[in-house]
């Protein structure tokens, strides 16, 4: 059992009209350091506020060069277009792709987001929602649609297992230290200040050993245990303080 915190990386949002100079940036950075991070790719980007510079061609091929040095690529959804206000299994906020929707509609939504990355001969390995929100459908839809077993999200000390699914919690937008556990930093590249950039290579630089990526998650079966229940209703009720 590995003693003490251990921590993977995310990058949300990856599209043909990112921020390309901060991607950019940020990928430097981490092959610097060779960390290999979960990457949350949208299929098929419909959502005007991610429409930061003309698309590129070559994106699709920027992709299989992340799936090539072994980042994790993500489902990031289909289309990052925000359809209810519902806040589904894990309720961060209360907009979603998925959730609320019914099963044949998100099974369409995932088949056509599969087929896209099949298209450009990539398999994503890991579901990565649109906000956080998804519903038991979505799992469903994904079990029927691809071959996903993992899910990139859930407020946990360590990876739970639910709805037989495989859970890395997400739990984190910036480095913090801890004393244990496996954590997620979610970041957004295409917002990302220089601020955030110093601030990012800081920690990693500081702490580069307890950096981790996909291959050395240690996955368990077991279900979130009480404390983790307690944790997640906690961290659920700051959430819709904060949204008030």
């Amino acid at each position: 059992m590995t003693i003490g915190p251990r921590y993977l990386i995310r990058l949300d949002d990856a599209c043909p009209t990112i921020h390309w100079e901060r991607w950019q940036r940020v990928a430097a950075l981490l092959d610097n350091y060779d960390i290999r991070p979960i990457v949350g790719v949208i299929p098929d980007n419909k959502d005007d506020t991610l429409q930061i510079d003309p698309p590129r061609s070559e994106f699709w091929t920027v992709v299989t060069e992340w799936q090539r040095k072994n980042w994790t690529i993500g489902l990031h959804g289909y289309q990052h277009r925000y359809l209810t206000q519902e806040g589904g299994l894990v309720p961060v906020g209360r907009k979603s792709e998925f959730a609320g929707l019914d099963l044949q509609v998100q099974q369409k939504k995932i088949r056509n987001a599969w087929r896209i990355f099949q298209s450009h001969h990539l398999k994503p390995r890991i579901w990565v929602a649109p906000g956080h929100s998804f519903d038991s459908n979505t799992l469903v839809a994904l079990k029927r649609e691809t071959d996903i077993e993992l899910v990139s999200d859930g407020i946990a000390l360590n990876c739970f297992m639910n709805d037989g699914f495989h859970w890395i919690p997400q739990q984190m937008w910036r480095f913090r230290r801890m004393p244990f556990g496996t954590y997620t930093i979610c970041l957004h590249p295409n917002k990302m200040s220089e601020r955030a950039f110093q601030q990012l290579e800081q920690d990693i630089s500081k702490n580069r050993r307890l950096f981790i990526d996909l291959s050395e998650v240690q996955f368990s079966t077991r279900p979130k245990n009480s404390f983790e229940k307690i944790l997640t209703k906690a961290f659920m009720l700051r959430a819709s303080m904060i949204r008030k």
